[in-house]
C-alpha cells in the first residue's frame, strides 16, 4: 500500500533538479574570473587609415574607434582625435589620419609596488568578441578599420588567448570578413 502524498515525490524531484542547477552554478566553472592586480598605462599612437569599401566622417571614425577601444576595457578619458578634415567634417578622399590618446590596463606584481605609485587595480581576464554583427555598433563595412587597427590594439592592450582577422576584399563588405575574440584585461565595470 502505498501511503505517500500525492504530488510529493514530484517536489521533491523538483527540489532536488533546482540544488543541482544552483551547485552548478556556483562551480567553478560558471564562476567569476579570477581577480588580477593591473595598472593603467597611457598609450599614444595613430592610425593612417585608408578604406576603399568604407569611408567614414571624421566624428564617425573618432565614435567608432573610441566604441572599439570601449569594447576592449580602454578607460573613457581617452583622446580619439581625426585629422585631414575638410570644413564640413569630410575627410580627404579615402584616408586619413587617427589620433590616439587611450589608457588600458596591464597586470603588475602588487609585491612589486613602487613606494608613491597608485595602489594596483583589481581586474579581471574579460572575453571579448567583436565581428561584424557584435557589438551593435560594428558592421559589415568595417573590415578595413579593424585591420588597420590591429597593430594598436596588439601594441597597446593586455590580451591572452587572441585570434584577430581580418581578411578585407576592396569593395566588397561581408558580415564573416573579420573578427576578434580573446581575453583582454578589463575592470568589472569596462
Amino acid at each position: 500500500m502505498n501511503t505517500s502524498t500525492p504530488g510529493l515525490s514530484f517536489k521533491v524531484a523538483a527540489a532536488a533538479i533546482c540544488a543541482a542547477a544552483f551547485a552548478a552554478l556556483a562551480s567553478p566553472l560558471y564562476a567569476d574570473p579570477p581577480a588580477t592586480a593591473a595598472q593603467w598605462q597611457e598609450h599614444k599612437g595613430s592610425i593612417g587609415y585608408f578604406g576603399l569599401t568604407s569611408t567614414y566622417t571624421c566624428t564617425g571614425m573618432e565614435s567608432k574607434v573610441r566604441q572599439i577601444l570601449l569594447a576592449l576595457g580602454a578607460r573613457k578619458d581617452m583622446s580619439v582625435s581625426a585629422a585631414a578634415c575638410g570644413a564640413h567634417d569630410m575627410p580627404m578622399g579615402h584616408a586619413m589620419t587617427v589620433n590616439i590618446r587611450v589608457f588600458s590596463l596591464a597586470p603588475v606584481d602588487p609585491a612589486a609596488t613602487v613606494q608613491g605609485a597608485a595602489p594596483p587595480i583589481m581586474a579581471s581576464w574579460s572575453a571579448v568578441e567583436i565581428n561584424a554583427q557584435r557589438p551593435s555598433f560594428m558592421g559589415d563595412g568595417d573590415c578595413e578599420l579593424i585591420d588597420q587597427l590591429h597593430e594598436f590594439i596588439t601594441k597597446n592592450f593586455s590580451a591572452q588567448n587572441v585570434n584577430y582577422r581580418a581578411s578585407c576584399t576592396p569593395h566588397q563588405a561581408s558580415a564573416f570578413s573579420f573578427a576578434i575574440h580573446g581575453e583582454f584585461l578589463k575592470t568589472p565595470v569596462s
